[in-house]
């Protein structure tokens, strides 16, 4: 017997719109500099929207002979803005003080000097460092690709897709970083942009969320409030059934760390749905121990993911039963993202999915689940 769900909710992609921290009242800002060798070209400063929308041109001047120029402004919030000219040169910069000095050289405008404006610093360092490793991954992407039309050796192929994986998670872990380190709203927001080039939909909406509960930003909420809607209306009937691939799973460990279900790829992975206060699911506990500490060893793993919505008597269940593998949840019970996306009726509920990320077997429960890991990992 099954513990029966209210309700269910559906799930998957998105690209999202730009907000920021609330200010009271309107607030004139003013950007001025040099820009070095560029000539007597027009510099234009625009708004930078998130979400495809189109860039929105502000005010443009005309740089002197020395290259100075100067820009006043009005805006209400923290935002997304930068200089730029006809010949694809921009900087980025953050509104977060009244007057910001910038002064950069046409000729290598990538490493342009900001004063005035901590969160402009701080978005310039991580940019430095995103390009660094965003390029050193197309490199890998670019030789992977020349190898296998090339058809060449397996050995090489497979070093050369090992580096992929590899660089993929180092420069996801460096954009969740910078997410979890910074208080600027646009910041966040801008960084959340580029999560979503390299990372599933549904770790960009667990990371805006931790944003969102750390900061209080009205605008980051909102933005949590869009993605959600259109991660869960997007999910496709039968996302979760044998031979598909898994939906991607990205929720907090108990220290708030994010943990995605990608992260175990290359592993046997029993995805565990359950919840401290459900009988059936502490009766099904033992079973599951028993398989863990039976198959760990074998390249399987336990992803246990919760539907409570009490933090004290999930982790009280966790140690109580001896559950000794990762654990995960949003703490919102039958509301939780997992429920659309896995189709979930009813828990306790699995789905065991290969190295490959396909889901391989469902609903293992008792024997069931001793007899199939023992086929599989035989």
């Amino acid at each position: 017997m099954r513990i029966k769900i209210i309700s269910a909710f559906m799930l998957c992609t998105l690209i999202f719109s730009l907000g920021c921290k609330n200010k009271s009242s309107e607030t004139t800002y003013s950007v001025t500099g040099q820009i070095q060798h560029a000539g007597a070209v027009k510099l234009l400063l625009q708004e930078v929207p998130y979400g495809g929308k189109p860039i929105v041109t502000l005010d443009s001047v005309s740089l002197d002979k020395d290259g100075n120029y100067a820009f006043t402004f009005i805006a209400k919030q923290e935002g997304i803005y930068r200089l730029a000219t006809e010949k694809d040169f921009e900087i980025i910069f953050v509104n977060d003080e009244e007057n910001i000095q910038i002064k950069a050289d046409a000729n290598n405008y990538q490493s342009y000097a900001v004063k005035g404006s901590k969160n402009s610093s701080a978005l310039l360092e991580f940019l430095k460092q995103y390009r660094k490793k965003d390029s050193s991954l197309f490199a890998t992407l670019y030789n992977l690709d020349a190898l296998q039309k090339k058809n060449a050796k397996d050995s090489s192929i497979f070093w050369l897709q090992k580096q992929k994986i590899a660089k993929i998670e180092d420069l996801n872990n460096f954009i969740e970083s910078n997410i979890a380190n910074s208080a600027s709203p646009a910041i966040i927001y801008y960084s959340l942009g580029l999560g979503l080039r390299s990372m599933e939909s549904a770790k960009v909406l667990a990371l805006a969320k931790a944003a969102a509960e750390k900061t209080k930003a009205n605008s980051l909420v909102d933005f949590v409030a869009l993605l959600s809607t259109q991660v869960q209306s997007n999910t496709k009937t039968g996302a979760a059934a044998v031979g598909n691939t898994a939906p991607e799973i990205a929720l907090a460990d108990p220290n708030g760390k994010i943990i995605s279900l990608s992260s175990l790829r290359g592993k046997y992975v029993l995805v565990d749905f359950w919840a401290s206060w459900c009988g059936p699911c502490r009766g099904e506990n033992p079973n599951v121990v028993a398989a863990y500490e039976k198959y760990k060893k074998k390249n399987f793993t336990v992803l246990g993911v919760s539907l409570d919505d009490n933090k004290s008597n999930w982790l009280e269940a966790i140690k109580e039963d001896k559950l000794n593998w990762q654990h995960i949840s949003d703490l919102k019970k039958w509301e939780s993202i997992v429920v659309g996306a896995y189709q979930i009726e009813g828990i306790p509920f699995n789905a065991l999915i290969d190295p490959s990320g396909k889901i391989i077997a469902t609903e293992l429960r008792g024997q069931a689940l001793q007899d199939t890991l023992a086929s599989v990992l035989h």
